[in-house]
């Protein structure tokens, strides 16, 4: 939030897809090749240094330079293989890391009306927090301990079709809704659950009359889905979360210097600084070292 007062932001014309797919075309054209579908089974170490990955067809590519964007503990502790001396605190300090479970769901919803705030005439197309109290957000994160959530989760919507039209067809709109307090372990689990729907009737009161109404389709993505679709354990999208003060003394340092104790292999993706968010800002930091090393 601190970047919106110190720089401009915004969102790429047709949608966030837009940003992965320019970077692809980047590199493609720089004689890059993208392989989809090509699940890794290893990180093969040979001496002191990283020698390539390997994966679960048996392929193996070698490469000295490998870069991951992945969760760190898959990364460190599922896929390094003959990890060299050097990286043993490494592989420690990794193991004694618990892995959060995710606590935050996606709602996209279309509509053939434009949402508003109920009472004022304020469009929702920048992102709107809509904010349970202190007393609430504190019980709402016990409650996920429990497997509960709260009666009003946090929310953040917007309407980001009222800022670029090319994302839906005419008397069309998007309704994005994101839901926080939302554990993966939920009671009773998320395939028959009445939640996301419930989420929908909470900032329906909040809205002018109609909303419901007005709903053509709708998807929700729960962290199961999190996990099932985008291979995110335990539904959690891993984000750099140490603030300000841990940019600079950090007890995992791969965090925020991107290079690791293995030579060649290097970290970065959303559980590195500064943090998740589709903008590309650890990935280009991390290449910034990388050629630093190389220079």
């Amino acid at each position: 939030m601190g970047m919106r007062h110190v720089a401009r932001v915004g969102r790429p014309i047709g949608g966030s897809g837009e940003v992965p797919r320019a970077l692809r075309s980047a590199f493609e054209a720089a004689g890059g090749e993208v392989r989809t579908k090509s699940v890794v089974d290893s990180i093969r170490c040979e001496g002191d240094r990283v020698r390539g990955v390997g994966l679960v067809d048996g392929t193996e590519i070698d490469a000295p330079i490998v870069v991951s964007a992945c969760n760190p503990h898959d990364t460190f502790l599922r896929w390094l293989k003959n990890p060299p001396a050097t990286a043993r605190d490494l592989v420690r300090r990794w193991s004694d890391v618990p892995h959060d479970e995710g606590y935050e769901s996606k709602l996209d919803v279309i509509v053939d009306a434009v949402p508003r705030l109920r009472g004022s005439d304020r469009t929702l197309g920048p992102t709107t927090m809509i904010a349970p109290g202190l007393a609430d957000i504190d019980r709402g994160a016990a409650l996920m301990a429990e497997g509960g959530v709260l009666d009003q989760p946090g929310m953040l919507v917007n309407v980001p079709t009222l800022l670029d039209p090319t994302m839906a067809p005419e008397g069309r709109h998007v309704f994005s809704l994101e839901a926080l307090f939302t554990p993966f372990s939920l009671v009773g689990g998320w395939t028959e659950s009445p939640e996301p729907w419930r989420w929908l009737e909470v900032v329906s009161t909040v809205l002018e009359p109609g909303f419901l109404d007005s709903i053509v389709e709708w998807r929700a993505m729960t962290p199961d889905v999190y996990e099932r679709d985008f291979h995110l354990p335990a539904g959690h999208a891993t984000s750099f979360a140490g603030g300000p003060l841990a940019a600079f003394r950090n007890a995992n340092p791969e965090l925020t210097n991107y290079e690791t104790a293995i030579d060649g292999l290097y970290l970065t993706g959303a559980a590195t600084f500064p943090g998740a968010g589709v903008w590309g800002a650890s990935g280009r930091n991390c290449a910034t070292v990388i050629l630093e090393h190389r220079s």
